[in-house]
């Protein structure tokens, strides 16, 4: 009697639907981190096509002012490696966008083409090299993984809290995603240093503000798809930044090498070439 019950029991268990519920929880799915590790190979990469705006609470997520990012990315066994993408400035709903801006990155140098630059460039010079440090128009260190996104899916340590604190539902292709966390966690989790993109300064203990994502994954458990909201401070209007991620072409055989070294001039020596070229100011003759 006791066996039969027991095997009434187990039945009914194992007949009831599972639904949405903690991600780490979701036996059977593909692990995105275990997935995105595997990619972690020599001269292979993903292609990345990204959307990001800027506005306040209250606005349209689609009418703030923003970038637009298309590149590759390649990746070593570590993560990015190297990186070639073009970013253009858009405003609002206008479909017009700006001249392009075109960056190379390879190591922890970044190049940008010299064709946008606002001063005079010597002769011959396509590039400009700039020092890891710079953080270029956009505020941080695009050039790194050719993203704004808040979220590194590059780290794995971080991508595991990600998925932890994230509710998982199945959705035609793969899985999709959700939650939410503090700016303050995420700059506890993150294994380098977050940029606030309002203050250039790292996010830490006294940051206000989350970070609430969805995250697609297809059936082999690489991304697809990332839309994050990073919002700053608390308030009724707080500004919020929307990033709109989608990835392609995971493995595909990625090299990208620095430009010519002739064809390049070091941020400093620009500076010093800028300033020789300025005319120097008259003498007063009396007459101002």
């Amino acid at each position: 009697m006791k066996r039969r019950v027991a095997l009434a029991v187990a039945v009914l268990i194992a007949s009831v639907p599972v639904g949405a519920g903690p991600a780490a929880a979701q036996a059977g799915a593909p692990d995105p981190v275990r997935a995105l590790q595997r990619q972690f190979r020599s001269e292979h990469g993903v292609r990345i096509s990204e959307t990001d705006r800027f506005f306040y609470g209250g606005k349209s997520k689609a009418s703030g002012n923003g970038i637009r990012v298309t590149g590759v990315l390649q990746l070593g066994r570590t993560g990015p490696v190297a990186a070639r993408f073009t970013w253009w400035s858009i405003k609002g709903t206008s479909s017009g966008k700006s001249d392009p801006y075109r960056v190379v990155r390879v190591g922890k140098d970044a190049y940008d083409a010299a064709d946008r630059y606002p001063g005079p460039v010597p002769g011959g010079k396509e590039w400009i090299r700039f020092p890891s440090r710079h953080r270029g128009q956009t505020g941080r260190d695009l050039a790194r993984d050719a993203s704004l996104q808040p979220i590194d899916v590059y780290d794995p340590s971080l991508m595991k809290a990600v998925l932890k604190r994230s509710t998982s539902t199945p959705v035609s292709g793969g899985r999709l995603y959700k939650g939410t966390m503090s700016r303050k966690e995420l700059g506890r989790l993150a294994k380098g240093t977050v940029v606030d993109w309002t203050s250039g300064r790292p996010i830490g203990a006294k940051s206000k503000g989350k970070i609430t994502w969805r995250l697609w994954a297809g059936r082999d458990g690489l991304l697809k798809r990332l839309v994050t909201a990073d919002t700053v401070g608390q308030g009724k209007d707080p500004l919020v930044k929307r990033s709109d991620t989608r990835y392609t072409g995971w493995g595909c055989p990625v090299v990208i090498t620095a430009p010519p070294a002739d064809e390049v001039i070091d941020e400093a020596d620009l500076l010093d070439y800028i300033r020789s070229q300025n005319t120097p100011i008259p003498e007063d003759s009396g007459n101002t």
